[in-house]
């Protein structure tokens, strides 16, 4: 047990993130206090987070971020730094009256960085959108300071809990297991097969319009199996490696530009849900506008569960749309209690700045929810087709990102799409790159 002295033991954003950081990463159990003199006599292992040093404890310098209770600009300004990486908040202790140089000594606001960064402050804060009206990477903190493809949050609670270890030995620091979670999102259950007659006829008349006899073979020949049934070579090679995996299935209940599943009625996409729910975790992949339509998102929902004959508590948004805070609400509301959304569609990286699971702080209601945020670091959309790798270059990547995972002992978490490992031209070797990224 630690005791820290705060200015606010109340503070809703104050607790949340000591229990982000000390509890959920650290495993280090704690108490606060905003009383001064119990402070001072207490013989406990002890931190300082305030402004003013305290000598024979660890000291963080506090910044007013976690005892705000409403949502504020704030200019930040980010430092490289040896131990760290990065660090903002750094608030200067006045030493001007002390005779010992300081110990222990942390040089910038932790716990206030973290919120900032694991609340994703910034997306509230005249956030910028592209087209499809989501954040846009390269408007956030850590693509602008070089710090996205790094689990920032996660390196810094590290380097607190060997500060706390080394000032205090009878206090141990636990680091979570290291795990890989392979998902999928099934926007094209297939390419052909159980499609309408009306549906299949009409890409019958694009193929003769486009004179693509080879496709017109495809679809006729009974013999062949359906280009997006990759399913068996996915299970197989899951099965093998014992690889970690959930599945998100698109059930939109009107195709539109963005939404072009098969139906949610078509018996063959019931079978295909039938199948994969015997054998993984499955989750509900809300539809182009359901992010910001809570009766399309319940819909759906409630639809997957009557399909899946289960309780539906996982999701991944389409097209990784979503917009804090009503799209998390709206899964609050629903009892789905988990998200798999947190990534860009354009960058790899940690949108959240950790590869860590996370509860999410509502900002504008100024309190933490029971909703478990899981962040994604790498899709197979963002590498080939907005990274612009080839094969091998995403394998680096992958290994790269991978190994930053470890090195905190995190969860990496990809994002692949059945229809994508496939022998096309198109992503042709992407087979290769997604069997050498779930080997053990």
């Amino acid at each position: 047990m630690i005791l820290i002295f705060v200015a606010d033991e109340k503070s809703p954003r104050l607790l949340y993130i000591l229990n982000e950081i000390l509890f959920r990463r650290l495993q280090i159990t704690y108490t606060v206090t905003d009383n001064y003199d119990y402070f001072i006599r207490s013989h406990m292992p002890k931190i300082n987070y305030s402004n003013s040093y305290i000598p024979d404890c660890i000291n963080i310098p506090a910044h007013t971020l976690l005892y705000y209770e409403n949502i504020r600009k704030i200019e930040i300004e980010v430092t490289p730094n040896d131990t760290f990486e990065h660090t903002f908040f750094n608030i200067p202790f006045d030493f001007s009256k002390l005779i010992e140089a300081p110990k222990q000594l942390i040089p910038f606001d932790i716990f206030s960085a973290s919120f900032y960064l694991l609340s994703r402050y910034e997306e509230y804060i005249d956030p910028k959108f592209d087209i499809h009206h989501r954040f846009k990477a390269e408007e956030s903190l850590a693509f602008k300071n070089h710090f996205l493809q790094i689990p920032l949050v996660d390196i810094w609670a590290l380097e607190l809990g060997k500060i706390i270890q080394k000032q205090y030995r009878t206090i141990n620091y636990i680091l979570s297991e290291y795990q890989e979670i392979h998902s999928f999102d099934i926007d094209f259950a297939y390419k052909y097969k159980g499609l309408s007659k009306f549906s299949f006829y009409k890409k019958v008349l694009g193929n003769v319009l486009r004179l693509n006899f080879t496709e017109l073979v495809k679809m006729f020949d009974q013999s062949l199996v359906d280009e997006y049934d990759t399913y068996d070579f996915i299970f197989e090679n899951l099965q093998k490696q014992q690889a970690a995996s959930i599945f998100f299935f698109l059930v939109a209940e009107k195709i539109g530009q963005h939404d072009k599943n098969l139906l949610p009625t078509n018996l063959v996409y019931q079978q295909l849900i039938h199948q994969i729910v015997s054998k993984y975790p499955i989750g509900v992949h809300p539809s182009y506008h359901a992010s910001s339509i809570k009766k399309i998102l319940q819909n759906e929902k409630d639809v997957l569960s009557k399909i899946s004959n289960q309780p539906i508590e996982s999701n991944r948004f389409h097209f990784l749309k979503f917009r804090l805070p009503n799209s998390y609400k709206y899964l609050i509301e629903n009892n789905i209690l988990n998200d798999y959304t947190m990534s860009y569609a354009n960058k790899i990286g940690f949108r959240a700045s950790t590869c860590k699971s996370f509860y999410f702080y509502n900002l504008a209601e100024n309190k933490p929810t029971l909703l478990q945020v899981f962040s994604p670091c790498v899709m197979d959309v963002t590498l080939k087709n907005f990274e612009k790798f080839s094969s091998n270059e995403a394998t680096e990547t992958i290994n790269k990102m991978k190994q930053a995972v470890k090195n905190v002992n995190g969860t990496f978490i990809s994002i692949w799409h059945n229809s994508n490992l496939t022998n096309t031209t198109e992503w042709k070797d992407w087979k290769a790159v997604w069997l050498k990224m779930i080997e053990k």
